[in-house]
């Protein structure tokens, strides 16, 4: 299918142009890194498998966080193949903290109308707060299951440390110093290219996309090996 035509006035702006370069940088890392590309799509699939087979579950309320964790998956992959890096880790943590939730209200289904009530009052909001903890969720991951437990705290700390939060290693994986006799220059990568940082992420990218299918396997263990999730990932999981 050919690309659409442009819209008039497109490139004008310097958002347009910048969107171009995006795309531009997506078809360089989607042509250049195929191994890492097949290995998330073999996720995506995985992904769609899961969300194909939940029809008529008792778990329906977990589903939810399985749809936006697919979601912010398809969406970290359209920023990290455009090169935005520190953009990518804050939305893999949004994947994360959706499985982490999925998990925590099938655990706890009378905590659904407390999570569904946040904003009816100040009061239901701090019960909301005061409940709903990211340490509390990835204690009951390492309850119920502890390797799968344990990987997503270290991904989730990881997100966080390369752009989750603004932190030195978000700030500095993205500079560029230069330095002249009596200057400094200081730049900011916006959009960046085949690089240790770029490979990094993706394989990031995976084992967060692995990961968040496992803690969701967890509510829909026997869904996942009756459709072949469950093979799937330990098959893509492999050199991970």
């Amino acid at each position: 299918m050919p690309l659409p035509t442009p819209p008039p006035n497109w490139e004008t702006d310097e958002i347009s142009k910048f969107i171009d370069a995006s795309r531009n940088n997506e078809f360089a890392t989607y042509a250049n890194l195929k191994d890492d590309i097949h290995r998330l799509m073999d996720i995506d699939i995985s992904y769609r498998k899961a969300i194909d087979g939940l029809n008529h579950t008792k778990e329906w309320f977990a589903g939810f966080f399985l749809l936006r964790a697919h979601s912010n998956f398809l969406a970290a992959c359209r920023l990290s193949w455009s090169g935005q890096i520190p953009e990518s880790y804050a939305v893999l943590r949004s994947c994360l903290e959706n499985a982490l939730y999925g998990l925590y209200l099938a655990h706890n289904p009378g905590s659904r109308e407390t999570w569904l009530r946040r904003h009816d009052s100040d009061a239901d909001k701090k019960k909301v707060k005061d409940e709903f903890k990211i340490g509390t969720f990835l204690k009951l991951a390492k309850t119920v299951d502890q390797s799968v437990g344990e990987v997503a705290a270290s991904l989730y700390e990881r997100t966080i440390d390369c752009g989750a939060h603004p932190n030195e290693r978000a700030l500095m994986q993205s500079l560029q110093i230069k330095h002249e006799t009596d200057l400094i220059e200081f730049k900011t990568v916006y959009l960046e290219g085949d690089s240790d940082q770029l490979r990094l992420l993706l394989k990031t990218l995976a084992q967060v996309g692995v990961c968040t299918l496992s803690l969701f396997r967890i509510t829909y263990r026997e869904r996942f090996d009756i459709l072949g999730v469950t093979a799937a990932l330990d098959h893509i999981k492999k050199g991970l």
